[in-house]
């Protein structure tokens, strides 16, 4: 058990977003108003080391959300904001704290249709991550308020994986057997036994 905590508590070293780590990102709450006057509420992604060659930092540096929209504006193509209307926080006995959504909470907002971007809580606790989000179902993110019954942390170098079963026949002994060659095929597997799976890049 302590070595699974050891593993769980690492991981929050590893999703810390780093100021020279492009894939890194800290999740700032905003509330958007778009043209059409509908204001929106919500989460957006944002890492200051994003403005470089893009904007003049010594300009824009430290200025979000000013420099949100100049920033989608100056990259010299099209790519709609990514919003995130509502997040999860999962934390039980087992498990280090780690932030989730739903699919349903998740989609992208055209800049060009984007009046204005307010920051909402700047006090608050600010979460960080690597690439995307994890998406849970609310199902799991309701099986993850107790304890899983056995949890099992793979490492591919690349990215990490957490598999944390609720299925009494999925115990640690069966997901320890989980290996490079099988992988692919155990995450579908496991899945559909019960087991949620929970990814994370480096």
């Amino acid at each position: 058990m302590i070595r699974i905590l050891t593993f769980l508590i690492l991981v929050s070293g590893f999703i810390s977003a780093k100021a020279d780590c492009p894939a890194c990102w800290e999740l700032r709450k905003v509330e958007i108003t778009m043209n059409s006057g509908e204001i929106i509420t919500g989460y957006v992604k944002w890492n200051e080391i994003w403005l470089n060659d893009v904007l003049d930092t010594t300009v824009w540096k430290n200025r979000f959300p000013e420099s949100l929209l100049p920033y989608y504006q100056n990259l010299g193509y099209k790519w709609d904001l990514e919003f995130i209307t509502e997040l999860f926080i999962i934390k039980n006995d087992s498990i280090d704290e780690f932030i989730a959504t739903k699919a349903e909470c998740t989609g992208n907002l055209d800049y060009t249709k984007i009046k204005s971007v307010r920051e909402l809580d700047v006090a608050a606790k600010k979460y960080h991550g690597i690439d995307e989000i994890q998406i849970l179902s609310q199902k799991d993110i309701d099986r993850l308020k107790s304890n899983p019954l056995a949890v099992f942390y793979y490492d591919s170098g690349v990215f990490g994986t957490y598999f944390l079963s609720y299925n009494p026949s999925i115990t640690f002994k069966v997901l320890s057997g989980i290996n490079e060659e099988n992988y692919t095929r155990k995450v579908d597997e496991l899945k559909a036994k019960g087991v949620i799976v929970y990814s994370f890049g480096y």
